[in-house]
């Protein structure tokens, strides 16, 4: 593993690459709220197949540098493809994961000759309201808290955490500033529209317990993208690539050979 960093629109970008020589690159987008070191295993085994595997920490991620004012996905998928000028990689394999799965979707609709292969992981594809979600909690509290400042004793920051841990969004309650806002503006947008538009080949790789992007997700992302292959590894969840990274590994290089 080679840990490097480049200089993106400004921004210091940092990016681990495993692998290496003449052989077929694999960018990876990891999901939101983590980072490349939570690829690290993952890239490992598909560098022994035989793939130079790219993970960038995205803005506001890991070692990156956090964007000076809030972003949405077309802000990450225009980093994404600057980023890819800059270590001029003209075909390529994209693999996303949760938010990155949004952004990879996003970025192969607006770059159909660049990209040789789309891996979606769990992605993030569909937003949407789920009445009676923990999702759907989370939001209204994140729009209605002036009302919850009100509470005595400093109760809201509390009952805050609480909410969001319930919910599954507790990543939200740590947030500030560009990345709060940002996260808002990512929760906000669907990138369907944009999967209907692929023609690239594409793997759709997803677990049946995953409760943050429901399995349902995955079966209408296949339906959107045309000749999408779908394999649903049975016990995962929504981390699918820290808790089964073997069979993951092995259905990813079974696609790409």
């Amino acid at each position: 593993m080679e840990e490097k960093k480049v200089i993106i629109n400004q921004l210091s970008i940092n990016y681990k690459t495993f692998g290496g020589g003449n052989v077929k690159s694999v960018l990876i987008l990891h999901g939101w709220g983590v980072g490349s070191d939570s690829w690290v295993e993952e890239a490992v085994l598909l560098a022994q197949g035989g793939y130079k595997v790219i993970v960038p920490d995205m803005p506001g991620f890991g070692k990156s540098e956090v964007p000076k004012e809030p972003w949405g996905v077309d802000d990450y998928v225009d980093w994404a493809r600057d980023f890819v000028g800059e270590l001029k990689l003209e075909r390529f394999v994209l693999m996303g994961h949760s938010f990155g799965g949004q952004v990879a979707v996003k970025f192969c609709a607006a770059n159909p000759d660049g990209v040789d292969g789309l891996v979606l992981c769990a992605a993030a594809v569909i937003r949407k309201p789920r009445l009676g979600s923990r999702q759907l909690l989370a939001k209204y509290l994140a729009k209605t808290k002036v009302i919850f400042q009100n509470i005595p004793f400093g109760i809201y920051p509390v009952l805050r955490k609480i909410v969001y841990r319930i919910s599954g969004t507790r990543d939200y309650s740590q947030l500030q500033g560009v990345m709060a806002q940002t996260f808002l503006n990512v929760v906000a947008e669907s990138a369907l529209d944009s999967a209907k538009q692929i023609k690239t080949p594409t793997l759709i790789v997803w677990g049946d317990k995953d409760r943050e992007t429901p399995i349902e997700d995955a079966y209408e992302i296949n339906k959107a993208i045309t000749d999408s292959r779908m394999e649903i590894i049975a016990g995962a969840g929504h981390k699918l690539h820290r808790t089964h990274t073997q069979i993951l590994a092995e259905k990813i290089t079974d696609f790409l050979k």
